[in-house]
């Protein structure tokens, strides 16, 4: 699943990834979540990947802080993107990596964070399948045992949407999902509401 979603990304040209990331990015603002969040902890984008950016760019437009991810020692943490700093610079696969001197944002103490999370494939009951390193659902889990007031959303093409996606006991489902075609929440058992 991972190969197939990798080539429907690579097989975009760029104008399509623009207008859809465009249309995925416009619903996204339009969640109610968008108006509740205190803070937005966005992924930034790698090459042929949803864009991000103009998420980043309304929530500062909007004075909202903006969390970025900084893995470190194999986990992930989210740092503030400093006002001023569209993109940090890229590492040698064009991932951005965020300077390790920003300062780190600790959920339970963030407010109201809502947290636009990446997936290589999604399905209709709130479950993502990422790049395998686990990386989100590890964060996840941490800030939901610590109690941090987070809404999880994906964002996504429609494309990426499947029947179901594999997953097991560590994987965390989604509150929602976006598409550039449709938005869907979901219930904590998994169900569209």
């Amino acid at each position: 699943m991972r190969r197939a979603m990798k080539g429907l990304l690579g097989g975009m040209d760029r104008a399509d990834l623009r207008d859809r990331s465009g249309r995925a990015a416009e619903r996204f603002r339009q969640t109610g979540a968008w108006m509740w969040m205190d803070v937005l902890f966005c992924f930034l984008s790698m090459p042929g990947e949803l864009a991000t950016y103009s998420l980043i760019r309304a929530a500062r437009d909007e004075g909202k802080p903006v969390a970025v991810p900084r893995i470190e020692d194999g986990e992930i943490r989210f740092v503030t993107l400093p006002p001023g700093v569209p993109t940090p610079p890229r590492d040698r696969w064009g991932i951005p990596v965020p300077d390790p001197a920003w300062p780190a944002v600790d959920p339970p103490r963030a407010g109201r964070i809502l947290v636009c999370a990446p997936g290589l494939a999604f399905d209709r009951q709130g479950n993502r399948l990422g790049r395998g390193k686990g990386y989100y659902d590890r964060f996840l889990s941490r800030a939901r045992a610590a109690r941090a007031h987070l809404v999880a959303i994906g964002i996504c093409f429609a494309g990426q949407v499947v029947a179901e996606v594999p997953h097991g006991e560590t994987d965390q489902r989604l509150d929602g999902l976006v598409t550039d075609a449709e938005t869907l929440l979901f219930d904590r058992d998994g169900l569209i509401r």
